[in-house]
């Protein structure tokens, strides 16, 4: 295992520490929603995962693949902590309207969207050989809280966040406010398209 990798791992488990402490000042506070507690208390089972993870990993050499994962579930956690710090750095009572702003200024970045982020990469981690058997009990807690906090009421209502579009690898349509128009195959697509008149189409 590279040096480089040893940072990351430690640097990626730092991140979601400093989150979940800086959670911790709100944690009692209940003019947050519940699905931003629920966040960040889903912090603690990233990181138990990480810990796991990095214990199990032993002296083999990372894939690329387990490399971009723990990489995208730090920047993930460093996002998560910088909301969840300027949340509590606000006075008390005027946080929610605080983490409103968090979140618009970040395109809609909720906490719970970053949350169950990490924890779907921590899932995808698991299917490393070096990591699966030493993982499986945090992989199944993960699903679990995966499927929690997707059913939940968001975090900021809908219009304060606005549009959070998220793909996880699979085809996606969003049409927020408007129309879906999908094209799949080859030749001519025209989205939205109206003709007034008769129009044929070939070749000259």
């Amino acid at each position: 295992m590279t040096v480089t990798f040893t940072s990351l791992f430690a640097d990626t488990i730092n991140a979601v520490e400093a989150a979940a402490t800086c959670y911790k000042s709100v944690k009692d506070d209940r003019s947050l929603r519940e699905t931003f507690h629920e966040a960040g208390r889903g912090q603690g089972l990233v990181r138990q995962a990480l810990r796991a993870a990095n214990s199990n990993l032993g002296d083999r050499t990372p894939t690329e693949t387990t490399t971009e994962l723990v990489k995208a579930c730090h920047a993930k956690a460093k996002l998560s902590g910088g909301i969840f710090k300027e949340v509590a750095q606000a006075p008390e009572g005027s946080r929610f309207e605080c983490y409103k702003e968090v979140v618009r200024e970040r395109k809609g970045s909720t906490v719970e969207v970053l949350t169950v982020g990490m924890m779907k990469d921590m899932c995808a981690l698991a299917e490393d050989d070096a990591m699966k058997v030493a993982m499986e009990d945090r992989v199944v807690e993960l699903c679990d809280a995966i499927a929690k906090l997707s059913k939940m009421e968001p975090s900021v209502p809908t219009e304060e966040a606005g549009h959070n579009l998220t793909n996880w690898g699979r085809d996606q349509i969003n049409a927020p406010g408007g129309t879906v128009n999908k094209s799949e195959g080859s030749g001519n697509h025209f989205p939205g398209a109206t003709f007034s008149v008769s129009v044929s189409f070939g070749k000259n």
